[in-house]
């Protein structure tokens, strides 16, 4: 049997396909475009220093376009969450500039006075304010999945909403970004660093050999993408009233919905 297409026809689906095509395209740029203006205010806001600082125009032309081009955003479906800046196992740091040592965590961009919530359920060691660091918070979070000790390191952080020995549960407000970046380590980057070791420093043995930031396997930290809640680098949001897997943690930013 043979099958009398007519030229008709064909121009028919060409033109369909091309229109599919294009819709396509267009659906994908909007995508992009929007990604590309989240990413661009996410890291505007995290560059504020800059704005204090208007000598060094050309040093933040060239951090925000490496903070467009390399910031990840880990968003998890439905969800918006900060961008994750430099990731574990970086060697760059949120400056563009080489680190010394592989990163031990992560850092999260954000805007001035976002709030920062408790991965876990946990127990508050330690608030302070230190040299180089800024503010920084220690939260025993206890036990993982695995059985490792969730000892974390909330730093670079802003005003402070718990004391020490205070408990938290998983969500809870324990700090904001602060308003202003003035400590050497915030490399002029508003961010939250988020490190988990298993071995705290306590205050009496600060400033020996191996307890100068706050844990003892400092350079032998725990990945902390390998303990969300959703599972292995699946970034997990907090969500009220939800059960979370024990020994699990979840994004230390609150995540927008869609």
């Amino acid at each position: 049997m043979q099958y009398n297409i007519k030229p008709i026809h064909l121009i028919s689906v060409y033109f369909f396909f091309i229109v599919l095509l294009n819709s396509w395209i267009l659906f994908a740029e909007k995508i992009t475009d929007n990604t590309n203006e989240n990413l661009h205010k996410y890291c505007k806001d995290s560059l504020q220093w800059y704005e204090d600082h208007p000598t060094y125009k050309g040093e933040f032309v060239r951090v925000l376009d490496y903070c467009i081009k390399y910031a990840k955003d880990v968003s998890p479906e439905g969800y918006e969450v900060n961008p994750i800046l430099s990731d574990f196992g970086s060697m760059n740091g949120v400056n563009t500039r080489p680190r010394d040592n592989v990163h031990q965590g992560i850092d999260i961009i954000g805007p001035s006075d976002q709030p920062i919530i408790a991965i876990k359920d946990g127990t508050v060691l330690e608030t302070t304010i230190e040299d180089c660091w800024g503010s920084t918070i220690i939260i025993d979070h206890g036990k993982s999945f695995d059985d490792k000790r969730l000892i974390a390191i909330y730093g670079h952080v802003g005003d402070f909403k718990v004391n020490e020995n205070d408990k938290v549960k998983r969500g809870d407000l324990i700090a904001t970004l602060p308003k202003k970046v003035k400590y050497r380590c915030m490399a002029r980057v508003r961010h939250l660093h988020l490190q988990i070791g298993q071995r705290y420093c306590k205050k009496e043995e600060k400033d020996n050999w191996g307890c100068k930031y706050f844990i003892k396997d400092f350079y032998r930290s725990l990945n902390p993408h390998n303990y969300w809640s959703d599972g292995p680098n699946k970034v997990s949001c907090f969500e009220k009233d939800k059960s979370y897997a024990w020994g699990t943690i979840t994004f230390p930013l609150p995540c927008r919905k869609n």
